[in-house]
């Protein structure tokens, strides 16, 4: 099945099934709303006779059960409605448009080694085409993997590579996510962390001992063997005692249970996590460590939804000041959640960067499923360059024209040719989109892709700063200062060029610019120019370590096309008088 009509029957599955749940939602809505009604008829109707508890006692139990199930409803209708969503979203990507994913414009980075001239965060950027991550963890791995690479490359490849093949689990784990999503998981797993218990002695003492001392007092008072002002007395010390910690139970209370939905979005996460099927050993090596007897995270988490429960019940006035005085439940559920809490915070943590882990991952599968033609790149020590057909995956597949890249070892340098418009650019991107997928494990858009393990350094949109009374040549200088640096430190580094040295005059960029290649070949880094100056190709002449590549346009009459192929040698056809004639510039 291709992923058009995968993406166009879950939308329509997930459609009918979103009407289904809907309309339970609401018949749940309607039946609470009922049951409500009946509880305040029965207070109303019976009040003053004992026997108002009976009626108000049921009605009042099937309130609260309708108000679970319909809490349950609504989880399942917005489950369905986000898929629908998600299945729409991707179809677009389909076309051409991916704008309804984040941009990750909080990423960018003028001074980063190739991210600003490779259009890796922003409007129409490759990190909004390949995101897919919910959480802000998430997010910031998904950037970081792509501005530095994955130590785990392999593991990478193996993950995304699996995952592609089970789109349904990867669409499901990310929407559980969405449910419940949180832009605050981090300072809530802080304050979570952060919310301990002061646990003394009369605390742990009066745990036991006012349950046991209030139901033998009520017993005897209702035995009229104490009597009324005793037994008011004793109510007037209990709740003294509970009140020493009324201010911190409530302050802990509201902050662990405001975190209830990314318990229940964890435990859900886990199950799925539980069952997916990647073939990595590593990859199952820390799934086990999750679920081992010792620190089963599942159950960590199914014992922290009991004690959110036990607090959210004690929030009631009513409930909490009977529970208070019989089970003195502030101390019981404080001394539960310490206990907690020093067991498994540091747990929580490991979670949180596995969850983060996986949504890259699924980000690299869905981009492998919306791109089928992509390949997982081979490092070759050799010291070659070898990719076929490779791509932009901007340029949609019907109008993508694709083009090879060949370096071989005794090769450094290509320099590219061509007029405007015809190319070089794109190719250029092209290039170090395949570096930088490459290095972060994510699928390569080409037939195949065998490259060095190289860091990646570009110029291709150098601008002045008048804040720094910079002007466009210094930035240039500088943005080449910083490339040379790092070959001189020792980095293995792959080079993109794009028309260096235009602040200055056509002489002294010409000079210039043979110099700096001449030392770039000299140091042996391998890279990539593109240039309209001609006089660069003559480097080749003397030197085999540069080759010569261009672009190439065809006027007939007054049309310009261009067929955006790369050959060897050198462009002889320039296209800027033409174009200056088009647009009525010049006689």
């Amino acid at each position: 099945m291709d992923n058009k009509t995968y993406y166009e029957q879950r939308i329509k599955s997930n459609q009918d099934a979103y009407l289904k749940a809907k309309r339970h939602h609401q018949l749940i809505g309607t039946f609470r709303l009922i049951a409500f009604v009946c509880v305040l008829l029965s207070a109303y109707m019976f009040w003053g006779n004992v026997v108002v508890l009976i009626p108000i006692v049921i009605f009042l139990v099937l309130f609260l059960f309708l108000v679970h199930l319909s809490v349950n409803a609504k989880y399942v209708r917005n489950k369905f409605k986000l898929l629908i969503e998600l299945n729409q979203n991707e179809l677009e990507v389909l076309n051409g448009n991916w704008s309804n994913f984040k941009e990750g414009s909080e990423y960018k980075n003028a001074q980063h080694p190739f991210a600003f001239d490779m259009d890796v965060f922003g409007k129409k950027s490759f990190f909004q085409l390949i995101n897919r991550t919910v959480s802000k963890k998430g997010s910031d791995l998904l950037a970081a993997q792509l501005m530095d690479g994955s130590e785990f490359v392999s593991l990478t490849n193996e993950a995304i590579l699996d995952l592609s093949s089970q789109p349904d689990w990867c669409q499901e784990f990310l929407v559980e996510g969405m449910v419940f999503k949180s832009e605050n998981l981090e300072k809530e797993f802080q304050n979570i962390k952060e919310n301990k218990v002061f646990e003394g002695f009369y605390s742990k003492t009066l745990r036991f001992l006012i349950p046991i001392s209030s139901i033998t007092v009520t017993l005897l008072f209702s035995l009229n063997i104490l009597t009324s002002s005793v037994f008011g007395l004793y109510i007037m010390l209990v709740f003294a005692l509970v009140g020493r910690n009324l201010k911190v139970a409530n302050s802990i209370s509201t902050k662990v249970t405001s975190f209830s939905n990314q318990v229940k979005m964890f435990q859900r996460q886990l199950l799925l996590f539980r069952q997916v099927a990647i073939h990595s050993e590593q990859f199952n090596k820390t799934r086990d460590s999750l679920f081992s007897n010792q620190t089963n995270l599942l159950d960590s988490l199914n014992e922290l939804e009991k004690i959110q429960g036990r607090m959210d019940v004690r929030m009631n006035l009513i409930v909490g000041t009977v529970l208070n005085f019989f089970l003195a439940w502030d101390y019981l559920v404080l001394y539960q959640w310490e206990k907690w809490r020093i067991e498994n915070e540091n747990h929580l943590g490991k979670w949180e960067e596995q969850l983060a882990q996986l949504e890259v991952w699924i980000s690299g599968a869905i981009y492998k499923i919306n791109y089928p033609e992509t390949v997982f790149a081979k490092f070759d020590e050799n010291k070659q360059i070898n990719i076929i057909g490779l791509g932009h995956p901007f340029v949609l597949k019907e109008k993508r024209i694709v083009n090879d890249v060949s370096l071989k070892n005794n090769e450094n340098f290509m320099i590219i040719t061509g007029p405007n418009m015809a190319g070089k650019s794109t190719y250029l991107r092209s290039l170090g989109l395949a570096n930088i997928c490459a290095n972060a494990g994510f699928p390569v858009l080409a037939d195949s892709c065998e490259m060095m393990k190289l860091k990646l350094y570009s110029s291709m949109r150098t601008s002045d700063d008048l804040t720094v009374e910079s002007s466009y040549f210094h930035a240039e200088l500088t943005r080449l200062r910083f490339i040379m640096d790092a070959i001189e430190k020792g980095e293995n580094v792959f080079i993109i060029l794009d028309e260096i040295l235009k602040g200055t005059n056509s002489k002294d960029k010409e000079i210039g610019s043979a110099k700096f290649l001449q030392k770039l070949q000299r140091l042996n880094a391998k890279g990539v120019i593109a240039t309209h100056d001609l006089s660069l190709c003559n480097l080749s002449n003397d030197n085999l370590a540069f080759k010569n590549m261009y672009f190439d346009s065809t006027i007939t009459g007054d049309v310009l096309s261009f067929d955006y192929r790369i050959r060897e040698g050198i462009c002889q056809n320039m296209n800027a008088s033409f174009l200056l004639k088009q647009m009525k510039l010049v006689d």
